[in-house]
């Protein structure tokens, strides 16, 4: 019913001392798209297709032209509804997903990567029946990382199948980050499905919108595709 998704990370202005980050033409976006989004993908995953959202965005502190905060209200197809926060200017990082079910309460709470442990089960009085089955499933496993999806993929493409997560799966993702972005910088909440060719954010996440002027610059391409490497 209810799904709150954090990531509060912490970086410093020397972090966008190299000149290709903090940049929408590069980086392609800020903690929306480059930070949370492992977060509030595995909302998406747990709660399913999204139907609507409101959302802001803001660059507070950081010397980047891209968002350092963005927050969204998110309605789901389900009825379910869910706060999005990604933030790259908290001193204490961390990164935690809250569902609010009808029986229970499931959340985890992490900074870069989660274990078993790192769970945590709620069950309303009277349905404790529902927490033992909860232990009763649970299992040891290394921490979350890129290197399991990526292996998952790659064993998946080895033995012909197709991968567990499809590209429908990972475009709904980016239409959600693109969506942050086009309700916070035109002011208005936007609908899955919405953002179609010719709408700017169709093509890039700054939908050639962005509330404020830019500080950053890159003068030498070669210099910047060195910075990459």
């Amino acid at each position: 019913m209810v799904a709150t998704c954090e990531t509060l990370w912490h970086r410093t202005p020397e972090y966008f001392d190299l000149p290709w980050r903090g940049l929408w033409s590069v980086e392609g976006g800020g903690p929306t798209v480059g930070h949370g989004i492992h977060q509030f993908d595995l909302l998406l995953a747990v709660l399913g297709p999204w139907s609507r959202l409101t959302a802001f965005a803001a660059r507070q502190l950081l010397p980047t032209d891209t968002e350092d905060v963005s927050m969204a209200v998110v309605e789901f197809d389900s009825g379910a509804l869910a706060t999005v926060v990604n933030s790259i200017v908290s001193p204490r990082e961390s990164s935690r997903l809250r569902f609010d079910f009808e029986f229970a309460t499931v959340e985890v709470e992490h900074l870069y990567g989660y274990v078993e442990a790192d769970w945590r089960f709620t069950s309303v009085p009277g349905r404790e029946e529902l927490l033992e089955q909860w232990q009763a499933d649970a299992t040891a496993g290394a921490a979350s990382s890129h290197r399991d999806q990526i292996a998952a993929i790659l064993s998946a493409l080895a033995a012909g199948d197709e991968p567990a997560v499809s590209a429908v799966d990972a475009r709904r993702t980016l239409e959600f980050a693109a969506a942050v972005y086009a309700s916070a910088f035109q002011g208005r909440a936007v609908a899955a499905g919405e953002i179609i060719d010719p709408d700017p954010f169709w093509r890039s996440m700054d939908g050639n919108a962005v509330p404020w002027h830019p500080i950053k610059n890159v003068t030498d391409p070669v210099k910047n595709e060195e910075s990459i490497r």
